[in-house]
């Protein structure tokens, strides 16, 4: 009976290469009523006539066959296609050959006799693995020629709304805050506003504030006129001075000192400022961009930040949106990431397992993106070139992080429900959103298919 999934995969073209006939006929049937076009071959010649001629997504073969075997096969596969899909079916006692053909160029291979699902399972997740190949294809060839607005990578909702809010304000002269938690991309956010304005052959001058200490902070701003303190042999032009008609990003603007607000204010005001120890007013023309991960408001209040500031910075706002509000662009960053890192560690390709990559778009990424690249750096140096599950850090391999995503209030009385009783809910629903499905659940719950049956025995699901 056809699944759910059938939709998305009728434009998968499948080859069954077996010498038996009915083995061949009951892979055929099985794989088209799951939604995938499907054609045989009796034998490695005939199979590598029809791959010639036809374009296949993947190939599904026997290893012992007359005249060509299984691994001869994929040699000559290989030859026509490098980046074809091969999954090899072996008797157990062959399972050596098997891993000797992975080696040689095979995607996977499946122990004789199998179950339908473990087949499908396989073919589902090379088929993911090649599309996600093919995406971090794509990035590289873009990344040298990639401006600022298109290093956000995903094609969320978030994301989108984001760059349309980007493009419209970027030809705007107005002052813009922006407010997002800490590693979501607010340097990003504003170097894309200065690229998509007019000021984009200007400069662009950076500032966290938080990183020059308070009796340094004007004579960075403003500069300094010589001999004004102990150390200033010459004349300094402050940042202000260096963005001219540009742009100037001053981030975590909240750890400016009330006193360095108030001539923020004045400059913004008058468009004027002097240095430090100066008398004659500089004129300012840089397009002002600041940036905080703190509730202003509440800063406000609490008399740390100057109201009249806020009003003054925030005439445009752009909020970022955080990680966990858009994990459907977790694969997408995730790709762009290990292509980075491959090029920097000059190595193969990474690959990511499925299991690996729903921890990681399951994960709460209270870091964010930064905490993201983080955590690729870590898997990338320690790991090999395929990354699984286990290869995550510690915080990963704990249980709440695999069911975090589960809002446990909805059906459990109070609100006061046991981890377990959370645990078991949210597989009973990952169960019913695969249909029974046990391969697919626990491919979606980032387990192995042993583990994902003793919880089941644990809790007492039927068979």
């Amino acid at each position: 009976m056809p699944r759910k999934t059938a939709k998305q995969n009728e434009r998968a073209k499948i080859l069954v290469v077996d010498d038996k006939d009915q083995m061949r006929d009951v892979l055929r049937k099985f794989l088209a009523a799951e939604g995938y076009l499907v054609e045989t071959a009796a034998d490695g010649k005939d199979a590598l006539r029809k791959f010639s001629e036809n374009k296949f997504e993947l190939v599904l073969s026997d290893i012992k066959m007359p005249t060509m075997d299984g691994a001869e096969l994929l040699a000559e596969i290989l030859k026509i296609n490098p980046q074809a899909i091969v999954i090899l079916m072996t008797a157990f006692g062959s399972i050596e050959a098997a891993v000797a053909a992975i080696k040689l160029g095979a995607a996977d291979y499946v122990s004789k006799p199998f179950q339908m699902e473990d087949v499908l399972f396989r073919i589902s997740r090379a088929l993911k693995e090649k599309h996600l190949e093919k995406r971090v294809a794509d990035l590289e060839s873009e990344i040298q020629k990639q401006s600022a607005m298109q290093k956000f990578i995903g094609g969320s909702a978030a994301i989108k709304r984001l760059k349309q809010i980007i493009e419209r304000i970027a030809p705007t002269g107005d002052t813009v805050l922006i407010t997002g938690e800490t590693g979501t991309g607010k340097e990003l956010v504003a170097r894309s506003l200065h690229e998509a304005s007019g000021r984009n052959k200007k400069n662009f001058v950076a500032l966290d504030c938080s990183s020059i200490p308070e009796t340094l902070i004007e004579a960075e701003l403003f500069g300094h006129e010589k001999g004004t303190f102990t150390g200033a042999t010459d004349t300094r032009a402050g940042l202000f001075e260096l963005a001219s008609d540009g742009t100037l990003f001053l981030d975590e603007v909240e750890t400016l000192s009330l006193a360095v607000q108030a001539k923020l204010l004045r400059v913004l005001q008058e468009k004027v400022f002097r240095r430090v120890g100066g008398r004659i007013d500089v004129a300012f023309q840089a397009r002002v961009i600041a940036a905080t991960n703190q509730n202003l408001a509440q800063m406000i209040n609490e008399e740390k930040f100057r109201r009249d500031l806020f009003y003054r910075l925030n005439v445009l706002p752009v909020e970022i949106p955080p990680l966990r509000e858009r994990r459907e662009d977790v694969p997408e960053i995730v790709a762009y990431l290990l292509a980075k890192r491959a090029r920097e560690l000059n190595t193969e390709k990474f690959k990511i397992t499925p299991e690996a990559m729903n921890a990681l778009q399951n994960h709460e990424w209270r870091g964010n993106v930064r905490e993201l690249e983080n955590v690729v750096s870590y898997i990338t140096a320690l790991g090999g070139n395929t990354i699984d599950a286990a290869d995550l850090p510690a915080q990963f391999q704990n249980l709440k992080y695999q069911i975090q995503n589960f809002k446990g209030e909805e059906n459990t009385g109070n609100g006061q429900a046991t981890l377990a009783e959370i645990e078991k809910i949210h597989i009973l629903r990952t169960l019913q959103t695969v249909g029974g499905n046990r391969v697919q659940a626990s491919k979606l719950l980032g387990v192995d298919r042993r583990t994902l049956y003793n919880k089941l025995r644990q809790y007492e699901i039927e068979e």
